[in-house]
């Protein structure tokens, strides 16, 4: 026999020994009878939060044998809930009205006598009534002890077959000894069910105790924390009078120990074997205005990050010590300073578009083509060659990356493609004909839709690059939409089939051939863009000449053997 391992709320395990067509709902009921929890207010999930739909037998929910479950906690159901259920007869009558979950099988079948006009819940020539769900079925006296909340229905709707079977005396009897020897395993669960309800409820009310307890505790330390925060840090510059308050603007030097002087104990710190004493006077303001000294001299060299950096160490070397509150507006004025120093994204002027629209080719269809043979698609050796060729490149470039971030390098290569690619077009398929367009590759995308807006005369469309939606943006060039050099997207009005000539205005119509020149010349201006790719050997040869002039001629021996092997060094084994 199959079995379920169930984790309760309590952490409690458990183990259900099952059927194949034992329902879930039973699973859980048997559970919860077991744990002392409520059947309603709990529900089965796999490991993953996957909940189990109690309706489903166990073959039907894919568990495998002795598999974990949790049972955790929802929305209690009420017993008065209400579902649409559908009866359906052997005769293929089917009507359906509004029930309670809670309401026992046989009652639901007589419900519905008056629509089909006679008693389903009845014996007719030895014949029971039965009903089947989810493949399992539900005979004579079985109707009287099951509800639709037991089959595993909570809401929504239900369909259910209906038919009448004969039973010899002796299925009868098993039937009714079956449902005994259940009635009274429920009962030895119920006895049990009470004291382990019990159980939970003390163990929730300890739990609702220690909580309190800790938030008493924890709102108590935090008091106390602030209250001696509040000590420690200096009162402001209104009650620097009080004599009872410690200056700490004032610079300390060390000294050996002696006794604490009873005017004023605050003005002493205590660290070690040692004492603090206030120096006098006048080496006190010259040593002030040296730091002063140094302070302006250290700002005029240094950025001002650097300066901004310094500034709390500065402080708790001038006061000794540092309010939170001052720590927090420092903080924040730093923040809004880095802020205000990103740089800003600066767009190019827009070009002149010199937009023109040319009917697309006729694709020409030979018959008299030959065809491929099967020898043009088998793999000979100069392809192996290459494909042998590309992995080594792979694990080249994969054990040999420089040690920089994904965040680095597509900055880099941003940079690299808007120095390559200086100028774009774009080309727009509408019905039969293409729209081309010029722009420059700087520019903010959001003016492909200004241009748009004012050659088309309907509204509603939108551009499609194959099955995603172009979206443009006032704050990215075409580089960032990822729509340079070239790029051929296709204007959508709805699926509905438009015609250009309809749509598109004040646009020359020029013939492809003079279309593929005047792109050719536009995109002539662009360089070829080489994606950045730094590997350490690369690093290496940077580095080798200079190491080369700066070295004696004179031979200092082989070089050093490398750790990897030859053939991930040469690409040859």
């Amino acid at each position: 026999m199959s079995s379920l391992n169930i984790i309760c709320p309590n952490a409690k395990r458990v183990q259900i020994k099952t059927t194949p067509m034992m329902l879930m709902r039973q699973v859980l009921e048997e559970a919860c009878l077991k744990s002392g929890f409520e059947v309603n207010s709990h529900r089965l999930q796999t490991q993953s939060r996957k909940p189990i739909d109690s309706s489903l037998p166990f073959r039907l929910t894919g568990l495998a044998n002795n598999a974990t479950l949790e049972m955790t906690q929802k929305e209690a159901v009420s017993e008065n809930t209400i579902i649409e259920l559908a009866i359906q007869t052997a005769s293929g009558a089917r009507h359906q009205k509004k029930v309670g979950v809670n309401q026992m099988l046989l009652d639901a079948l007589k419900s519905f006598t008056s629509e089909f006009k006679e008693d389903l819940a009845t014996t007719i020539d030895g014949s029971v009534p039965c009903i089947v769900y989810m493949n399992k079925r539900y005979t004579g006296a079985e109707l009287a002890v099951n509800s639709l909340s037991s089959l595993g229905v909570a809401s929504g709707k239900c369909l259910i077959r209906h038919m009448r079977v004969k039973l010899s005396d002796q299925e009868l009897a098993t039937m009714q000894a079956k449902l005994q020897e259940e009635n009274e395993r429920k009962k030895a669960l119920d006895v049990n069910f009470v004291k382990l309800k019990a159980e939970n409820a003390e163990r929730d009310r300890l739990e609702r105790l220690r909580q309190e307890a800790f938030d008493k505790d924890k709102e108590s330390r935090e008091k106390r924390e602030q209250e001696q925060l509040r000590a420690l840090i200096p009162e402001p510059a209104s009650n620097i009078q009080d004599s009872t308050v410690m200056d700490t603007t004032e610079s300390q030097q060390r000294d050996v120990l002696q006794e604490v002087p009873e005017q004023n104990p605050n003005s002493w710190s205590f660290d070690g074997p040692a004492f603090s004493r206030q120096v006098p006077q006048n080496t006190m303001r010259m040593e002030e205005l040296n730091r002063l000294l140094e302070r302006v001299d250290h700002s005029l060299a240094t950025p001002a990050v650097e300066s901004r950096m310094d500034a709390m160490v500065n402080a708790l070397a001038d006061g000794g010590r540092i309010s939170l509150a001052e720590v927090r507006t420092r903080a924040d004025v730093a923040m809004e300073q880095e802020q205000e120093e990103d740089p800003v994204e600066v767009f190019a002027n827009p070009c002149d578009r010199q937009a023109v629209i040319y009917k697309k080719r006729a694709r020409v269809q030979t018959t008299d083509e030959p065809m491929e043979t099967e020898e043009f698609f088998e793999v000979g050796i100069e392809d192996v060659r290459n494909m042998q060729k590309d992995l080594r490149k792979a694990v080249r470039d994969q054990t040999q990356a420089s040690f920089i971030s994904k965040e680095y390098l597509a900055k880099k290569n941003r940079q690299l493609k808007l120095e390559a690619y200086k100028h774009t077009v774009i080309r727009i398929s509408i019905g039969e004909h293409i729209l081309q367009v010029y722009f420059n590759t700087a520019e903010q995308s959001s003016n492909l839709d200004l241009f748009l807006n004012n050659v088309l005369t309907r509204s509603g469309w939108k551009l499609m690059f194959t099955n995603l939606k172009v979206v443009t943006n006032e704050l990215k060039n075409f580089v960032d939409i990822e729509l340079a050099p070239k790029s051929t997207l296709i204007a959508s009005f709805g699926g509905q089939t438009v015609n250009a000539a309809d749509v598109v205005h004040n646009v020359i119509e020029v013939t492809p051939e003079k279309a593929d020149a005047m792109s050719a010349d536009w995109l002539s201006l662009n360089k070829t863009f080489m994606p950045f790719n730094s590997t350490v050997n690369d690093d290496r040869k940077q580095k080798r000449p200079q190491f080369q002039s700066s070295s004696s001629s004179s031979h200092s021996g082989p070089p050093a053997k490398s750790a990897m092997p030859k053939w991930l060094q040469t690409g040859k084994k």
